[in-house]
């Protein structure tokens, strides 16, 4: 059997010019060109020098121009050490790792904010809820149940429009200075009932009825019963003086 001979390597003449001729008349996808080297957004960890003017964090290159990124809502205090996402020129801050003990954290958006929730929400403090608006704070609800040991209302002005209302109290005192109830029908029970005025009290009625079950006593220093028709007094014994 004839023995094979060791075989050269294939060698093949390139022309550069044609392989350029070549590659310009085949259209290839943009995916296997060879795409242009681009910019990867980085994460670095920083501390907050300064909120005044504006957000300044210090990276490891030194100090840098910030943004709070929107989903950030905490808002960074100076010395806070915070996450930052580095893509090109622009600096985002995007939490807050940890800031002095005992600190306030404050949550800040900008603009309008609403929090919603498909089931129950639930605001608790350990200690106390403040709500504070420079305008206005308005509860709308289905049902409003408010549960208090103590409260304390200061209101220059309020108004209260409403179908009906029922109060459950054991103690209630009330001290204006004027006080004006309307109503096209009132009506009062009480077991036992106390009015004192110091100066005057007037009653003006179309028709006044006063009912007593046991005695209906009228004493005063000066007693004046004037009709201008007919005064009638009744009674199985009528004494005067």
């Amino acid at each position: 059997m004839q023995s094979m001979a060791a075989r050269e390597p294939l060698t093949v003449a390139h022309d550069d010019s044609a392989q350029d001729d070549l590659l310009a008349a085949v259209d290839l996808p943009a995916i296997e060109r060879s795409p242009s080297p681009r910019r990867v957004p980085s994460l670095e960890t920083g501390v907050v020098r300064g909120t005044a003017s504006g957000l300044v964090v210090e990276l490891g290159g030194g100090p840098v121009a910030a943004r709070r990124a929107k989903s950030c809502l905490v808002a960074p205090d100076a010395g806070d050490r915070v996450l930052c996402a580095v893509d090109g020129e622009q600096v985002f801050v995007l939490a807050v790792l940890e800031g002095e003990a005992g600190a306030t954290t404050r949550i800040v958006a900008e603009g309008d904010m609403k929090v919603q929730a498909t089931g129950r929400l639930g605001l608790g403090a350990g200690d106390q809820i403040e709500i504070a608006a420079a305008r206005e704070v308005g509860l709308f609800a289905g049902k409003l149940q408010v549960r208090a040991q103590a409260a304390a209302a200061a209101i220059e002005e309020i108004g209260l429009v409403g179908r009906s209302l029922e109060a459950h109290l054991q103690k209630a005192v009330v001290v204006a200075e004027r006080m004006e109830a309307r109503a096209d029908r009132l009506v009062q029970r009480a077991k036992q009932a106390f009015r004192f005025v110091e100066a005057l009290e007037q009653v003006r009625a179309g028709v006044f009825d006063l009912r007593a079950e046991g005695l209906a006593a009228v004493r005063g220093e000066n007693t004046i019963v004037a009709a201008r028709t007919l005064a009638k007094l009744d009674g199985e014994q009528v004494k005067i003086g």
